[in-house]
């Protein structure tokens, strides 16, 4: 028997089975047994038939998938949607799956998102000074008279608050056009303003104009948000569902690498000088480079493609993904993710915003959300990074080691990072979120330059806005979120200054005691989300009783 002719026979009984199968509920011993072929030969289609190059076959055979799945709801004996076939699948790999192609995607990723936001953080401290005697020398050139020390810090905290402001722009603009673009696509097109914001800074201390410099700062924030929230989508899309949780806390650890990496640079002994200290905002135009090449080897996500209803790239690029020879466990894989897009698409509810705030539980929970991003911010660990050389000159170190001392900051911070990565999954959010807290407590009250657990308190409201939430209301959840995070973080950056030359080291007092109130509220009302359904997580919520240990169980 030829070749076609097995095709064929195996088409037309894979067709048949199909037709048993939504006829099924007369008997249901037959009806079991209908299935499992069904199943059996659908899989085999897959695995047998060749597919053309164009993208109308991805598109056929994710309908093809979605007819079958309706011929099942049929059935009001059996199960037998798709979701619930595919769930039943025994998904366990042979191994974590960190593959080479995985890590290359990953570190490409991340170099141009999570390294590019924590440059942003860390770049501006060391050469302060240095930027305050360009801001002087611009006042002198325009108006023939110096600019008092009080005003010099207010320009310079208006330089740095301004990235929250673009950092919002980007994280709002980011959730759309990589639902529309890709989420590759959009990496890509985010290093457009980091490589124009360089330029101007750069160039504003040759043209002696500050405004150019702050445009700068804006579009470096846009980039940072928009990649803030791309970034991890793009790794957690990618990444097998074993290793997703460490996978996903290795943007902190970019972050992290970035800070100590521009407080290395901007020490005087490399380019902390007067001379040089422009071309300091020049190095997020390597890390643009470095991700634009190293994006050219990767794929985008499947679960994007298979959201545009492109099945073979799905699995093309799944397939490259994993290295996995076996087409069984890559079918099955894309089997479940399938059955996650079918959900999102035939059973989610729309959810308005007004309806998170109109529902009382939904309500609680975005107060709930609310509030960490706050105290991620509130709790006065962000200005360490900003004003390290105020703080410490208002200490009585001299500015010429405040550099230095701010070296142990960053690598506070990157120890902290590294150690997120082991036990984000095992201790549990609620329990770092608490942490962090009474962390960032004992370290303001002492006026400490580091700030050991306090750290970790930045990836929990992150973590949270996906844990809470189902798929219908994770979308708004996340705007509220990154307009409550970054605003909150222009708001401390900005008022900073004015209220330490106020009130000196007593500032930190009030941050020490807004730590304390922040723990106490998120001991009485944060649930412990780990390895919990968002259902569940909400269940807690609206019980009331999440600091009762028996209900984090």
């Amino acid at each position: 028997m030829s070749k076609d002719e097995n095709f064929k026979n195996k088409e037309k009984q894979a067709t048949d089975d199909r037709e048993r199968l939504a006829n099924s509920s007369r008997d249901n011993d037959e009806e079991n047994i209908n299935q499992n072929v069904a199943e059996k030969m659908i899989d085999e289609e897959f695995k047998n038939k060749e597919l053309p190059e164009d993208d109308k076959s991805d598109t056929d055979t994710f309908e093809e998938g979605n007819k079958l799945e309706k011929l099942d709801e049929k059935n009001n004996d059996i199960n037998g949607s798709s979701v619930r076939i595919f769930q039943s699948l025994d998904l366990k790999p042979k191994h974590l799956g960190l593959t080479r192609t995985l890590l290359l995607a990953m570190f490409a990723a991340l170099i141009g998102t999570g390294a590019q936001f924590g440059y942003a953080l860390g770049v501006m401290n060391a050469p302060s000074e240095l930027i305050k005697i360009y801001i002087n020398e611009i006042y002198i050139k325009r108006y023939n008279s110096t600019i008092s020390p009080y005003h010099q810090d207010i320009l310079y905290s208006t330089a740095i608050s301004v990235v929250a402001l673009g950092g919002m722009f980007g994280g709002l603009s980011a959730i759309s056009l990589s639902n529309r673009f890709g989420r590759k696509t959009s990496l890509l097109l985010n290093n457009f303003p980091v490589i124009i914001g360089s330029i101007l800074m750069v160039l504003s201390k040759n043209i002696a104009s500050f405004e150019v410099f702050i445009v700068g700062r804006i579009l470096i924030g846009f980039s940072a948000g928009f990649g803030a929230t791309v970034g991890p989508i793009y790794v957690n899309e990618i990444a097998p569902l074993r290793v997703r949780g460490s996978l996903g806390a290795c943007f902190q650890l970019f972050i992290a690498f970035a800070v100590l990496l521009a407080q290395i640079l901007g020490l005087d002994i490399i380019l902390g000088r007067q001379h040089l200290w422009n071309y300091l905002f020049a190095i997020p135009i390597i890390f643009s480079v470095l991700q634009c090449t190293l994006l050219i080897f990767t794929h985008e996500t499947p679960t994007f493609l298979l959201q545009k209803k492109r099945r073979r790239a799905a699995t093309r690029a799944l397939k490259w993904f994993r290295r996995e020879k076996s087409d069984d466990d890559i079918q099955e894989e894309i089997h479940a993710m399938e059955a996650d897009v079918r959900n999102v698409q035939t059973n989610a509810t729309k959810v308005s915003i007004r309806d998170l705030w109109s529902k009382p539980l939904l309500r609680k929970c975005i107060l709930i959300l609310t509030m960490t991003h706050i105290a991620q911010h509130f709790t006065g660990s962000c200005v360490i990074f900003f004003f390290g050389d105020i703080i410490l000159t208002r200490a009585n170190l001299k500015m010429e080691y405040a550099s230095y001392a701010m070296l142990s900051n960053g690598i506070a911070y990157l120890a902290a990072a590294i150690s997120l990565i082991f036990i984000v999954d095992k201790i549990g959010r609620r329990s770092l979120l608490l942490y962090g807290l009474i962390g960032t407590a004992a370290t303001s009250c002492v006026i400490g330059v580091t700030i050991f657990k306090s750290r970790n308190v930045n990836a929990i409201p992150w973590l949270l806005s996906t844990d809470m939430f189902l798929q219908s209301e994770r979308a708004y959840a996340s705007v509220i979120a990154i307009v409550v995070n970054w605003l909150s973080m222009f708001f401390v950056l900005m008022t900073f200054v004015p209220l330490f030359h106020a009130v000196g080291a007593s500032l930190f007092l009030v941050y020490g005691i807004m730590s304390c109130g922040f723990w106490l509220v998120a001991f009485i009302f944060v649930p412990e989300t780990r390895r919990k359904t968002p259902e569940r997580v909400q269940v807690l919520v609206a019980k009331g009783t999440v600091y009762k240990a028996k209900y984090q169980k």
